[in-house]
């Protein structure tokens, strides 16, 4: 008998529990609850804290920081600070739109402008350059891109200078190009640059002629660069010629071309 009323006092425990917890009135308690308790963790956070880690969601991806967007108030407004729209990536949108943008769009593309995001003026500068608008535009482009340390900006000059058929500047380019490689964290992300750009140049039409005319930076006429391949030497920090490792970056970009 005792066993049975214990038994049945267990049953009788998890169906009021049970009758609880699917109650309408207690399941908004408990979301009243977590609300107020994801409030309460969003309030400790520094609004500057919370913006810099979106600025760097931002940068890394546009969908995830729409995504942060809808998730919560906080999160929403934070998100819409200018330094947000500075660091935004812009990879999930072509560099040559094939239709009419829309107005989200539009007014999307006048924010990031507006927040001087340096992705604008540098897919214009790419844009310019390899559809043989001529290097005065695009340059004029990359310098407001220059201007917020963007590699990638930085790296489209060194090729602008090395094609531009001057000696002079053919130099600059090759110093230029050299220090990227010197440094490590430059070097570090010349790679994800170099596949960016090369995955931009496979959406449009590249018609500068400039482009027919490969220059060559070493002139040494020893066997030293003969290497097991090109594409070693691209990545390769113990080149100490710096023609034959500019001359490895612009192998890799002819190959990224469609025929000329």
């Amino acid at each position: 008998m005792v066993n049975k009323n214990v038994k049945d006092s267990r049953n009788m425990g998890r169906a009021t529990t049970s009758t609880i917890l699917r109650s309408p009135s207690n399941s908004k308690i408990t979301k009243r609850s977590m609300h107020a308790t994801n409030s309460s963790m969003m309030d400790n956070i520094p609004r500057e804290l919370l913006i810099e880690i979106l600025c760097r969601l931002a940068h890394t991806s546009f969908t995830d920081i729409h995504n942060a967007k809808l998730s919560c108030k906080d999160f929403h407004e934070a998100a819409e600070d200018p330094c947000v729209y500075q660091n935004m990536s812009l990879d999930n949108f072509p560099l040559v739109a094939w239709k009419p943008l829309t107005k989200k769009e539009e007014a999307f593309f006048t924010k990031c402008q507006d927040c001087q995001n340096p992705e604008i003026p540098y897919r214009q500068a790419v844009l310019d350059y390899f559809t043989g608008k001529g290097p005065k535009s695009a340059l004029a482009h990359l310098q407001g891109a220059l201007n917020a340390n963007h590699i990638g900006a930085l790296y489209v000059t060194c090729i602008i200078l090395l094609f531009s058929g001057e000696d002079e500047l053919k130099a600059c380019g090759m110093k230029l190009m050299a220090g990227m490689k010197k440094s490590k964290y430059v070097r570090g992300k010349l790679k994800e640059h170099r596949d960016r750009l090369k995955s931009m140049l496979r959406t449009m039409w590249v018609e500068n002629p400039a482009l027919r005319r490969r220059p060559v930076c070493c002139t040494k006429q020893d066997n030293h660069r003969r290497r097991s391949s090109w594409e070693d030497m691209v990545d390769d920090a113990d080149v100490h010629c710096e023609g034959c490792s500019v001359d490895s970056e612009i192998k890799f970009l002819l190959d990224s071309l469609p025929r000329l």
